[in-house]
């Protein structure tokens, strides 16, 4: 029986007790030759006025008041429940304060993540997809980070599928293999001038495909001996994000395993055969808004191969290939860019492009390319510019959480040894500061990684973690940065659960910190997070590639 039902059980008990005081007769009931007597409430609790001690002697006693002596009992059992949750939080509160894979939160806010890991337990609840879409620089090309976080979540809240694509990929994925085939032309903002479009209408991958006649887009989970991505396959809700403007016809069909019986086995059972079969989904229902059409399909089975087929003239914003419920993680790398470029998207558009999709939270990745060139006299332009792309979000997304992580430790060659670029540090502590300022979640990578030369150190582990750049992860160094950054957000959630389980509220937390007045030393949650992560990314991260 858990604290509070032994609190409730022994209010009940008194409560009853003190109802048959009040009520009973005060010269007691009489059946025959006896009398049945029932002290009344204030006997119950009062001391004699005097007693006697070994010796005889009569000494004087002080009374206690009843409601006194309810009061104090409450407030002992109130203390030993309280006692038994301090220890776990006094374990999670040194992480959030101390471990170095910790979240930075506004105003030190532990409940930041609340309304996000509400909307992750709702869509398992709902059957329906909440999308992260992940924003980055080149440290996310090929799906990297990204896959990690998409396996851990997915594993932890359901979901399948690769999340949000372009019409046209021109960097190939490691966990998704896509071509494309037609009159499709790729327009994208972070990249030169002449692969910009004549408008800003980009939507959410910072990238539209213009179709001016027929394409053919297939879309299959990329297989490997060993299975290192397993959610990424088993589609069943597919997605097309396309203008309004236009005119656009789509037909989509798929592969999904069925089963044939083709004879009998030497025991008399049915000799099952699995085969691959061809199937034409059925039409789409289509939503509109006032800048965008979306064309959405649920699939009776699920699938790992698709093939759409487009015609007419219209801009294909993107593709959405998700499971039947929960998380899809979206990896949007954006080569050479610091991640100012959202201001510049159709504010509209980018809104109704993440209302489609239902993204709860958004992450930008960006820093990297910044450091190089990062000086004091650009300090306040900087911060000015980075504020501008989270208003941007925030305005076309007031629904969703916004996560900031910062740029990894990155080294180039003086005189022919590695040290730190200069402008490092001052990128990380404005980029910081502008993302608490902005009320958004801070995660620092650089922190994360060891801080000061830890990517020489990535670099000469072996296998590597870090690439021989000095500034890029390997597959594997993104690999176990992705999990780093899951282990800690379970951190969060076991927190959210812990309180959401025993009803702790601010106040009843105060309460539990009062109660634990010693103060151990700082347990050291950063090594067991790392350790975790390590055990349960051994076969993965052993599988991944060495190089960018």
């Amino acid at each position: 029986m858990t604290p509070v039902k032994v609190l409730i059980t022994i209010l009940s008990l008194f409560l009853t007790l003190g109802v048959m005081a009040l009520a009973y007769p005060e010269d007691g009931i009489h059946i025959g030759d006896t009398t049945l007597r029932y002290p009344k409430l204030s006997q119950v609790f009062e001391k004699a006025e005097t007693t006697t001690d070994s010796a005889g002697n009569e000494v004087k006693v002080e009374q206690v008041d009843p409601e006194e002596a309810i009061r104090q009992m409450m407030e002992e059992t109130k203390a030993k429940q309280f006692a038994a949750y301090s220890d776990s939080l006094k374990y999670y509160e040194d992480f959030f304060r101390e471990g170095r894979t910790r979240f930075d939160l506004p105003n030190d806010d532990l409940t930041w993540f609340d309304r996000f890991f509400t909307n992750l337990q709702n869509a398992q609840k709902d059957s329906s997809v909440v999308h992260i879409i992940h924003y980055g620089d080149s440290q996310l090309e090929e799906d990297r980070i990204s896959s990690a976080i998409r396996e851990d979540l997915q594993t932890e809240f359901g979901g399948n599928g690769p999340g949000l694509l372009p019409a046209v990929m021109h960097i190939p994925s490691q966990t998704t293999s896509q071509w494309n085939n037609g009159n499709m032309q790729r327009y994208i903002i972070f990249g030169p001038k002449e692969e910009h479009a004549t408008h800003n209408r980009y939507g959410p991958l910072a990238q539209v495909g213009e179709l001016s006649g027929s394409a053919v887009v297939n879309i299959k989970k990329r297989e490997s001996k060993k299975d290192m991505f397993p959610h990424v396959g088993g589609y069943s809700t597919i997605k097309v994000l396309a203008g309004k403007k236009g005119n656009l016809k789509v037909r989509l069909t798929y592969e999904h395993e069925v089963a044939e019986e083709v004879g009998q086995n030497a025991d008399g059972t049915p000799k099952i055969k699995f085969k691959n079969k061809k199937e034409t989904a059925e039409d789409p229902v289509y939503e509109e808004f006032t800048k965008l059409r979306v064309y959405t399909w649920k699939l009776p089975d699920t699938t790992s191969n698709i093939k759409l087929y487009l015609s007419g003239r219209t801009e294909i914003y993107g593709i959405s290939v998700d499971g039947a419920y929960g998380v899809a993680v979206d990896n949007v790398a954006m080569r050479g860019s610091s991640g100012t470029i959202f201001h510049k998207i159709d504010n509209e558009l980018l809104a109704e492009s993440y209302k489609a999709v239902n993204a709860k939270l958004i992450i930008m990745e960006y820093g990297g390319n910044m450091v190089p060139s990062m000086t004091p006299k650009v300090l306040d332009w900087s911060k000015k510019l980075i504020t501008r792309q989270i208003q941007a979000i925030q305005k076309a997304n007031p629904d969703a959480d916004i996560l900031f992580i910062g740029p990894a430790h990155m080294a180039k060659q003086y005189n022919g040894r590695w040290q730190t670029y200069p402008g490092l540090g001052i990128t990380i502590k404005m980029l910081r500061e502008v993302a608490l300022e902005n009320g958004l979640a801070y995660w620092d990578m650089y922190r994360v990684m060891g801080g000061e030369g830890s990517m020489i150190k990535w670099v000469k582990k072996s296998p590597p973690l870090g690439f021989t750049d000095h500034v890029h992860f390997t597959r594997r160094g993104a690999a176990y940065m992705g999990d780093l950054f899951c282990s800690s957000l379970h951190m969060y959630y076991d927190y959210f659960q812990f309180r959401e389980r025993h009803n702790l509220n601010d106040s009843k937390l105060k309460d539990i910190r009062k109660i634990s007045n010693k103060k151990a030393p700082v347990a050291d949650t950063t090594k067991v997070i790392e350790s975790n992560t390590k055990s349960n990314n051994k076969a993965k991260s052993t599988k991944a590639g060495g190089g960018v």
